[in-house]
């Protein structure tokens, strides 16, 4: 078993077809299934059914998916034990976290990461549901989340990072209101929603409905890029936390924060044992050294 059959069989989990998982792999179909055939020979066992229009994993397959991306990343981290060159982490870095945290402080911490360690390639995956990253770091298929807390899982390490506010943002037009704004001004607005049911749209109405106020969602997007512009084009108002809040302010909005306030700590993840050297330094980037961290429940106090 190596590598490159392990890639080869990941893509055709993901892709559901040999010749576009050979396309994403960038080789040829006759060796894509080459490759696959001596792996099912290896184990004992046919990992993957050709059908008319592609191809499904047998149930074998389905249960050998998590072990290969765990085995390929342990693969990857031998070879970057080394690190590059000039001794610094090398080698590829996979991080998963939700689409609010992907903008602050995922994006400028990648920033910062990258301008000390260039030879380490980032690929980032967002998920709309918090309770989704555990899982994805349980079965290989990231190193390292940024989540909000407390996050319901065992055997995962937390370290809570930071906070961010959450404020009612209006559109331009908005008459002039205090700041911060009584929660109870909230009653019967008009709001733009987002599809689903995410960490902090459960905040917020909690937040609300612990003081009697309910919204009217008049408009529902299934992506978040929408509220912004829908807000600045009068739509409706909504609530949007940290450096979105204060973009969208720059653009015209009228950001207001919450009385009482509404706030939402967060924090990175990973699996103790399994950090490669990249994943490492992006955790020493991140968090303190002297904040402590918290294996088991998922939550963190500190």
């Amino acid at each position: 078993m190596n590598r490159q059959q392990l890639e080869y069989f990941l893509a055709v989990a993901e892709h559901g077809s040999l010749g576009h998982a050979a396309v994403a792999a960038g080789v040829s179909q006759p060796s894509l299934s080459q490759a696959l055939g001596t792996l099912e020979k290896e184990l004992g066992a046919a990992l993957v059914r050709r059908v008319r229009r592609g191809a499904v994993l047998t149930p074998a397959g389905h249960a050998f998916v998590p072990h290969a991306r765990l085995l390929l990343r342990e693969l990857r981290r031998t070879g970057e034990v080394i690190g590059g060159p000039d001794g610094r982490p090398a080698g590829e870095l996979d991080l998963v976290t939700t689409p609010v945290l992907a903008v602050d402080p995922c994006a400028p911490l990648l920033g910062r990461f990258r301008g000390l360690h260039p030879g380490v390639r980032v690929r980032v995956q967002v998920t709309d549901r918090d309770a989704e990253v555990p899982g994805m770091l349980a079965d290989g298929r990231a190193e390292v989340g940024l989540a909000y807390l407390p996050l319901d899982a065992d055997g995962i390490v937390v370290r809570a990072l930071a906070e961010h506010e959450i404020m009612a943002v209006f559109p331009p037009g908005e008459p002039s209101s205090p700041d911060p704004l009584p929660v109870r001004w909230l009653a019967g607005r008009e709001t733009v929603g987002v599809t689903g049911h995410s960490r902090q749209r459960a905040l917020v109405g909690d937040h609300l409905a612990a003081h009697g106020v309910r919204l009217r969602v008049t408009v529902e997007v299934a992506h978040r890029e929408m509220v912004v512009p829908l807000v600045l084009a009068g739509a409706g108002m909504s609530f949007l936390a940290g450096k979105v809040a204060r973009w969208a302010a720059g653009q015209g909005a009228r950001v207001r924060r919450l009385d009482p306030p509404l706030r939402q700590r967060y924090g990175l993840v990973y699996v103790p044992g399994r950090l490669s050297p990249a994943a490492r330094a992006l955790a020493g980037l991140a968090v303190a050294p002297d904040d402590g961290g918290h294996v088991g429940g998922g939550s963190h106090d500190g």
